[in-house]
């Protein structure tokens, strides 16, 4: 008789933040990568700021000290992240420090926190929606950033080929400005539900009022919207798109509607049915509940029944496979990329076929033309903003083949010429610091950011509302910039810098 073989069980890559413990998701929320999830340089260090916030908080709560931050105006700093290389761009904020650390312990006090897990565990109860986009948490030495993408990857792209099984159709729907969009007060609606949550509007010892409150505070008492940037607030608003799945699936049942598969991952939809005219219905029901919580459907990119497996994988990556991906010259290999680019302006698919050039770049003695191939891959940053970190990765190593110190401030300084033709370039700017610090660290530029770099005394957030002299003194913005990471800092970008699936 052969022995059994028992195979290793393979290692989890994540988790999600509700299967975490308060105490653990507390930590969690209060990582740097997850007070800000847009991609900056590693000497940007939240952590200093946090922990000092965090210590004095645990003695002293915030509601203790009756400050009142929302008679104030620019609390949370805002840096533009341009999105086509035109005049559409999106507001990613730094949280006060302040209100964001009260807020982690408002929604991580474990029975807020058993609250809310229990709440979208009613969300989850449905399996015809699901929702993909918790945050999720590596288990790996891979950033948290990778761990979502890879469950995005698992959980929408793969499994869609898979429904094709199942059936016929997927119609697209995305819901139009949705972090700007939120109605604050829909966030108590869906943790105690409309009625209890109308009945006690102003109980602020209910978790969704409080949570309200909070965001109210940062945003000088508007009820519109919520910030973007942080992976906790990412949770707030999945509480909101949560209520909506919910009162979805409440509709669909009533209406005998059960043929059908739902995968959503933030304000994404995927409807899957095998009769176009019952999507169409769901649509109108999903519509009609979005428009209760101040939420539309964006017109452009919602789509009718189309094929499964065709539309599972995004048209860029459908577009990208299909096309010629490389070329043995280097300039037409980046040419190659551009135009991939202009047809597909911040696709992933670019950052991929980025990171492959990168790869190949790097073991370059060498080259003749260095400067036509900085040109080209700005262009592509300059087209594609949210593909800049790649592209600066790049340039980075294309300037180190410069002769003299000399040509290569030049070079920054053309590069520079150009991007200022961009709106609300600062993220831009961040980046083209990054790569231009090791030879001229004194370059000024506009973004406030930068300006801790350079050594100024800058205010990044409103702390005006603060009287206490510790609390106001443990928020300085110079804290943020760790020294020791600049003064190592390589004058090439790693791909560590701006690929989320390195291993750290």
């Amino acid at each position: 008789m052969k022995a059994k073989i028992i195979k290793p069980r393979r290692r989890r890559a994540e988790r999600s933040v509700l299967a975490m413990s308060a105490k653990a998701a507390r930590a969690f929320f209060l990582k740097p990568e997850s007070y800000c999830r847009l991609d900056l340089p590693p000497y940007f260090d939240f952590r200093p700021i946090l922990q000092r916030v965090g210590k004095f908080l645990a003695t002293k709560p915030l509601a203790s000290l009756k400050l009142k931050p929302r008679k104030c105006e620019g609390v949370n700093y805002t840096i533009y992240s341009n999105k086509d290389g035109r005049y559409a761009w999106r507001p990613f904020q730094l949280i006060h420090p302040v209100i964001y650390v009260d807020l982690v312990n408002l929604l991580t006090e474990y029975k807020a926190w058993v609250e809310i897990q229990a709440r979208f565990g009613e969300f989850s109860k449905d399996p015809k929606i699901r929702c993909l986009s918790i945050p999720q948490e590596s288990l790996t030495k891979r950033k948290d950033q990778g761990a979502q993408i890879l469950h995005w990857w698992q959980g929408i792209e793969q499994a869609s080929i898979e429904l094709a099984l199942d059936f016929n159709h997927v119609l697209h729907a995305d819901i139009a400005d949705c972090y700007a969009s939120v109605y604050t007060h829909a966030i108590a609606w869906a943790i105690h539900g409309k009625p209890k949550a109308k009945m006690n509007r102003h109980d602020q010892t209910l978790t969704g009022n409080a949570i309200d409150g909070r965001i109210q505070d940062m945003q000088n008492g508007q009820t519109n919207g919520i910030s973007q940037g942080s992976v906790l607030l990412d949770l707030i608003a999945e509480l909101v798109l949560g209520y909506a799945d919910l009162e979805l699936s409440q509709r669909l049942a009533n209406d005998m509607i059960s043929d059908f598969q739902i995968l959503r991952y933030r304000d994404d939809y995927r409807i899957f049915v095998n009769d176009s005219q019952v999507g169409e219905r769901i649509l109108k029901a999903l519509t009609e509940i979005l428009i209760d919580l101040g939420l539309k459907l964006n017109v452009s990119k919602t789509t009718g029944a189309q094929a499964v497996i065709g539309s599972s994988l995004k048209i860029d990556k459908r577009e990208w496979m299909r096309c010629r991906q490389g070329d043995r010259n280097l300039q037409k290999h980046l040419l190659l990329i551009h135009c991939h680019g202009i047809a597909f302006p911040n696709a992933g698919s670019l950052i991929a076929a980025l990171d492959e050039f990168y790869r190949r770049l790097i073991p370059r003695k060498s080259l003749q033309n260095p400067m036509q191939l900085i040109s080209i891959a700005i262009d592509i940053g300059y087209n594609s903003p949210r593909c800049f970190p790649a592209c600066a990765a790049i340039v980075s190593r294309l300037l180190s083949m410069l002769p003299t110190k000399n040509a290569k401030v030049v070079a920054v300084g053309r590069i520079r010429k150009r991007l200022a033709q961009l709106p609300n370039n600062g993220h831009l700017e961040v980046w083209l610091q990054r790569i231009s610090y090791s030879f001229d660290p004194k370059l000024a530029y506009e973004e406030k950011l930068c300006g801790l770099v350079e050594g100024k005394k800058l205010d990044l957030w409103n702390s005006s509302w603060i009287t206490d002299a510790a609390l106001s003194t443990g928020v300085d913005p110079s804290r943020i910039v760790n020294k020791k990471q600049l003064r190592h800092l390589r004058p090439i970008v790693p791909r560590r810098e701006f690929e989320p699936f390195i291993e750290y």
